[in-house]
């Protein structure tokens, strides 16, 4: 009779113990790789916030300035009652402003020159109240820079437009981008005017005329003086006999960029927090009369130079200094240097705080 065979205890145990030894081998692994991709994950989250906050800005940028095929400075208009300085979201003939930020805290006085003109979520300087800038959200330690273009392309005139007449313009095949009470600018190589749309009559038709009466008149700084007022105080008219579509019309653009809290999704009042419960900050950008939306969560803070060119009568037209816009004085601006800090939102690493990198580019000003 054979005896019974088996695994004797000290074999159990070696073989439990070379188990447990191969499954530690195998969660530390698996904990490894979890923790290289989450921290790659948080490097390519925090190099792609930077990449995208410096196209945004970069592609405002190189608009900025632009009021058709080249307007002459001082034959730049608007039939609205208030004066440039007073109409912040609309005014073309400063077309690159900036705000420094010089201070300790997140008073509207922290930022050279102070933010008294920007258009500021309940105080004046604003055509909304509602929809400017939350001031007392803003990071420090950042700038706000400010564009401002006309939007391209714009739609061309249909008719020849006479200094007080309402243009008529021809309709493109996805419709007209304007709505009653924006701000839009008609235009051509010689002269600009920017006016305030009372209603669209025909928007749907072949061509639609942009009238200025009805709510867009009156005595507001916003209100146009009346409904006739010349867009041309020369009294010369927009178009040609032979090409009337010489001249066009589009939005007013003025594009701000700003670093702000990032809105609780639960909470909009409340700041949104990370992984480690940390305030996280975003890229913000409002545009003229339209609210401020976020545009890329990640972004710690945001600095801006100026490149200026301090020989003019050498025929080469490049930056050879840069500076903040404060000191800019009478220099022409060839460039704008820009540096974004962006982060990687949560923690991702062995710190206590998310991956943190600055990043610059220059653009060059094509206006």
């Amino acid at each position: 009779m054979k005896s019974n065979q088996g695994f004797s205890l000290i074999e159990l145990m070696l073989a439990l113990a070379l188990g447990v030894v191969v499954t530690a081998g195998i969660v530390s692994l698996f904990v490894g790789n979890n923790q290289t991709y989450t921290l790659l994950s948080g490097q390519s989250r925090m190099q792609e916030n930077a990449r995208f906050a410096v196209d945004f800005i970069g592609r405002s940028a190189r608009a900025a300035g632009y009021r058709g095929c080249a307007p002459e400075a001082d034959k730049i208009f608007k039939t609205m009652n208030g004066a440039w300085n007073q109409l912040f979201e609309f005014d073309i003939t400063t077309p690159i402003q900036a705000f420094r930020y010089s201070g300790a805290g997140t008073s509207i006085n922290d930022w050279t020159p102070a933010l008294t003109n920007l258009p500021r979520k309940g105080a004046p300087g604003s055509i909304d109240l509602t929809s400017g800038v939350d001031a007392a959200k803003l990071a420090p330690n950042s700038d706000i820079l400010v564009l401002r273009h006309v939007e391209v392309p714009g739609v061309r005139i249909a008719a020849i437009v006479q200094s007080d007449q309402a243009p008529t313009v021809e309709v493109p095949a996805g419709g007209l981008n304007f709505s009653d009470g924006q701000f839009v600018a008609i235009n051509n190589c010689e002269q600009a005017t920017v006016f305030r749309l009372g209603q669209i009559a025909s928007p749907a038709g072949p061509t639609a005329t942009l009238r200025r009466d009805g709510a867009s008149v009156g005595a507001g700084l916003y209100q146009n003086v009346s409904s006739s007022v010349s867009l041309s105080p020369s009294g010369v008219p927009y178009g040609q006999a032979n090409n009337a579509q010489g001249s066009a019309v589009g939005r007013v653009m003025t594009e701000i960029y700003y670093v702000a809290q990032a809105p609780d999704p639960v909470n909009p009042a409340l700041q949104r927090m990370n992984n480690r419960n940390q305030g996280v900050w975003s890229l913000w950008r409002k545009t003229s009369e339209d609210a401020p939306i976020e545009l890329i969560e990640g972004v710690e803070a945001l600095k801006v130079l100026f490149g200026i060119d301090t020989t003019p009568g050498n025929n080469v037209n490049a930056a050879n200094q840069y500076v903040t816009f404060d000191a800019v004085g009478a220099n022409a601006i060839r460039a704008l240097r820009v540096a974004v800090t962006s982060d990687s939102v949560d923690v991702v690493g062995d710190g206590a705080t998310p991956l943190k990198r600055t990043f610059s580019q220059t653009v060059s000003f094509r206006n």
